[in-house]
């Protein structure tokens, strides 16, 4: 298999064109006159030998862990783990009566000796679970510590001598990756783990971006990929979708259910991979999309969490798709800020029925009137000229103005036009004064304005804070720089900072701001 071979990225800034925790499942009538009948005749008997085994399964599986601790720093002797096969074997049946009568295995399984750790993708649904019994001896797993105190569930997966991980502790990140590290490079009969590097669950329609964790080690892994080819989707447990009970169902209401697993040739980290973790799992991803033939995506768990915030607060939520890890790298921002960023975005367009922003919103939000400097910034949220902007184009926007407005040079010009007296500090008169003055005498929300920045309330603000709020706002940044032109040389693209005296030349003669300046605002104004 050619290794490294690189499924076209989307464009940075484009719309994505596979949203992976969608499924949305349509019946035709025929379909659901099949589960109307299979409800009341096959499903029901599927239903209770499931979890009669289930059960039965569960006191074997109490049977042999007796005496075997939570946290195993061993694995367990040759003749216990011979016995765990037998829930794996009895696993494998419960899937028979869930309908998946066959497993088609393409490839081969690798033994510990070449490859400790399996990459499964894509992660779909608990369903996946399958993967563990269709070929011998059963794989371990990454899971969290409370699912092993699970009544049912828990003892079941102890069986697997799984690597637990604790929300609670707050070392437990690194003490699962030196416990992988641990079971990857012993001499001991450890079982080789399986881990989902998406993190979460997709529609399979593309690779989201893969967690480090399985790579950290910098041990060669198994790309182990997953397929259900079947003409319904009713697996994929995604955000926007069934529920689990509902999937469940509707799975035994199928006659049968096909599932494949297929094992691709060990990749083996270069060097440069053993240092760069992310590089290593970027292209193991490359490898496993090229074999399934889907694109890839920077989707991370983080998406599924900002839609389901969107949903609550009445956007649709395609608004919470905005590739996180991609754009909080660019704004610098975590998922709690981009929470208050799509609160705050949900709160400015709640006069609109489709959740989009227009300029009459986007004016008031930054209380200032619509200008041509206004409509120029409106321009690079609104990237399709649609007059409007959802809060995808929000955020992307907010970082193509903050990699261009929000610089040093820019933002110490912005201050020195402020601060008017040359003492090292933005009071309110000062930024109304130099508002009013661009903008005219009866815009009368600068006090408004000066209140966001002054964020202590200590009637002045000084250059850490007003470059702390550029950072946070850098539309006002942005704006600042286009409304106040100080002296600035249009032939030699000079200007001068009136403080510091000191003079810079700008690009090709134009503005560091990137936004030709119209407006001249002297001390004497």
């Amino acid at each position: 298999m050619e290794y490294g071979r690189n499924i076209p990225r989307q464009k940075s800034f484009a719309l994505p064109t596979v949203n992976p925790f969608i499924n949305d499942l349509k019946l035709s009538v025929f379909e659901k006159m099949k589960v109307m009948v299979m409800s009341v005749t096959i499903a029901p008997i599927r239903f209770i030998a499931l979890f009669l085994l289930m059960f039965i399964g569960y006191i074997v599986a109490k049977l042999l862990t007796i005496g075997m601790p939570l946290h195993p720093v061993k694995p367990v002797p040759s003749w216990r783990r011979a016995l765990f096969q037998i829930p794996a074997i009895m696993g494998r049946i419960q899937f028979f009566f869930i309908g998946f009568l066959w497993v088609k295995v393409v490839g081969k399984r690798v033994s510990n000796d070449e490859a400790q750790i399996m990459v499964c993708a894509p992660h779909s649904s608990y369903l996946d679970a399958l993967a563990w019994f269709a070929t011998f001896p059963m794989m371990s797993s990454v899971s969290r510590t409370e699912n092993a105190q699970l009544p049912l569930i828990g003892t079941l997966l102890r069986t697997q001598q799984p690597v637990l991980v604790s929300r609670q502790d707050p070392n437990s990140r690194q003490k699962t990756i030196q416990d992988i590290l641990h079971r990857a490079t012993s001499k001991e009969r450890w079982p080789q783990i399986a881990m989902f590097p998406e993190g979460t669950c997709t529609n399979r329609q593309a690779l989201i971006s893969f967690k480090a964790g399985a790579f950290i080690p910098a041990c060669p892994v198994q790309p182990v990929l997953l397929r259900y080819p079947n003409k319904l989707d009713t697996y994929s447990w995604v955000t926007d979708g069934p529920s689990g009970w509902a999937l469940l169902w509707l799975t035994m209401c199928q006659l049968y259910s096909r599932f494949e697993i297929e094992f691709l040739p060990v990749y083996y980290p270069s060097e440069e991979e053993k240092e760069n973790p992310k590089m290593f799992a970027c292209n193991v991803r490359d490898v496993m999309a090229s074999a399934l033939d889907v694109p890839i995506t920077d989707h991370t768990f983080e998406d599924c969490r900002l839609m389901a915030r969107a949903e609550s607060k009445n956007l649709p939520a395609m608004a919470g798709l905005i590739e996180f890890s991609k754009i909080s790298r660019k704004l610098k921002m975590d998922i709690n800020g981009m929470y208050e960023l799509l609160d705050e975005f949900a709160e400015i367009s709640k006069s609109r029925d489709d959740g989009s922003m227009g300029i009459d919103e986007f004016s008031r939000h930054l209380k200032l009137p619509i200008t041509k400097e206004l409509r120029e910034l409106f321009g690079l949220y609104d990237r399709n000229g649609s007059g409007s902007i959802d809060f995808r184009e929000y955020v992307i926007g907010m970082s193509l103005v903050s990699q261009k407005a929000v610089t040093e040079e820019t933002v110490k010009l912005a201050f020195e036009v402020f601060d008017r007296d040359c003492d090292g500090f933005v009071s309110r008169d000062e930024l109304e004064r130099v508002l009013k003055a661009v903008l005219g005498q009866d815009f009368d929300d600068a006090g408004r304005i000066y209140d966001t920045i002054d964020v202590e309330r200590t009637g002045k603000v000084d250059y850490d804070q007003f470059s702390r709020f550029a950072q946070r706002r850098p539309e006002y940044a942005r704006l600042f720089t286009s409304y106040t032109n100080l002296k600035h040389d249009e032939r030699g693209g000079k200007y001068t900072l009136p403080c510091s005296g000191q003079t810079h030349q700008t690009k090709s003669g134009s503005s560091s701001s990137g936004v030709t300046k119209r407006v001249t605002v002297s001390k004497r104004d």
